[in-house]
């Protein structure tokens, strides 16, 4: 049981390794299209509008000004 119970957590953990790195090679155009798809579905969960403004965030902190959004002005 403890195996099985080790084997979900390092599943658990490389899914979540593969969503960022998979959002991190996603185009600031593409990236911020979803961000406004997202925004106005009513029923959505937080977690990926919120992992894709921290991307955007990051590419905006490093120069990319395509990635702005208006709440970074916050």
């Amino acid at each position: 049981m403890k195996l099985l119970q080790l084997f979900a957590v390092v599943l658990l953990a490389v899914g979540c390794a593969s969503e960022s790195k998979r959002i991190q090679s996603v185009s600031t155009p593409e990236l911020k299209l979803r961000h406004t798809q997202l925004v106005e579905e009513v029923a959505q969960p937080p977690r990926e509008k919120e992992k894709i403004e921290f991307e955007l965030l990051r590419r905006w902190q490093d120069g990319d000004r395509a990635a702005y959004l208006p709440q970074f002005a916050l």
